[in-house]
């Protein structure tokens, strides 16, 4: 019996899926918590009760968006992105998680936030009814300079947002905007500083013909002062983009 390119390519996708669902179930299997030590029940480096226990935003009490919050607002009085939703303060163990990822290369701790920031995302669509479609959204993220990717080895905000776009079948592009200028590291820097630093360090790329949609959703790790994200989202607003999301793992706030 003959097969189609068609046939053989839902043949060859199907065994793919089924390979990838065994090998989960195996890895889960083998699994456990980075935490505790505790076997683990829906991702092989988190159980589901330290998962519960991590330092979350009160979301029970206080809307998922946090440019809402007057501590935030009072934090970043400027800005250029219309939402900022973030998991949790940038405490532990959460920090030490993202400096593992960015200066040890644990990349699978990118898969480990990529996790929690898809679950946290599934909870603010349900709660706040947000219509952000496949249709009419663009997930971005910040994007490193070439000289610090070829240092590092990898963008984990790109890691991220790669993992994250696929959940929800996003359109997700990672050379829409271009770190041109090397600028100095932004830790330690006041508020005036890291304006100073990032002036004009970011361009926007877009082919022949080619528009943003009226969504973005921007992904980076952490958000300090939120600078970096007021220079892209001032382009991209340039561009005709309506409404920009900026979404992290971890909102930096001061002691």
């Amino acid at each position: 019996m003959e097969f189609g390119n068609t046939d053989n390519n839902k043949i060859l996708l199907n065994l793919q899926r089924l390979l990838s669902q065994r090998f989960s179930a195996f890895r889960l299997k083998i699994s456990s918590c980075i935490l505790c030590g505790n076997a683990c029940q829906h991702h092989p480096l988190l159980c589901q009760f330290c998962q519960a226990d991590l330092p979350y935003f009160n979301y029970q009490l206080l809307p998922y968006d946090l440019l809402s919050w007057p501590a935030v607002t009072k934090l970043i009085p400027k800005n250029n992105f219309d939402h900022l939703i973030a998991i949790a303060p940038y405490v532990w163990p959460l920090d030490t998680w993202i400096t593992q990822l960015k200066y040890q290369h644990k990349t699978e701790l990118a898969e480990l936030l990529s996790y929690l920031l898809i679950d946290h995302w599934h909870n603010y669509l349900e709660i706040e009814k947000a219509n952000i479609t496949p249709d009419n959204t663009l997930v971005l993220s910040v994007p490193l300079h070439l000289k610090k990717w070829q240092t590092r080895g990898f963008n984990q905000a790109h890691l991220i947002a790669r993992k994250f776009s696929k959940a929800f079948d996003y359109p997700y592009q990672a050379n829409v905007v271009i770190r041109e200028k090397c600028t100095e590291n932004q830790v330690g820097k006041s508020g005036l500083d890291r304006r100073k630093n990032l002036k004009n360090a970011f361009g926007l790329y877009l082919g022949k013909g080619e528009s943003l949609p009226k969504n973005i959703i921007l992904i980076d790790d952490v958000v300090t002062t939120g600078t970096t994200a007021n220079e892209i989202c001032k382009l991209l607003k340039n561009k005709g983009v309506q409404s920009i999301t900026l979404l992290c793992i971890s909102l930096a706030i001061p002691n």
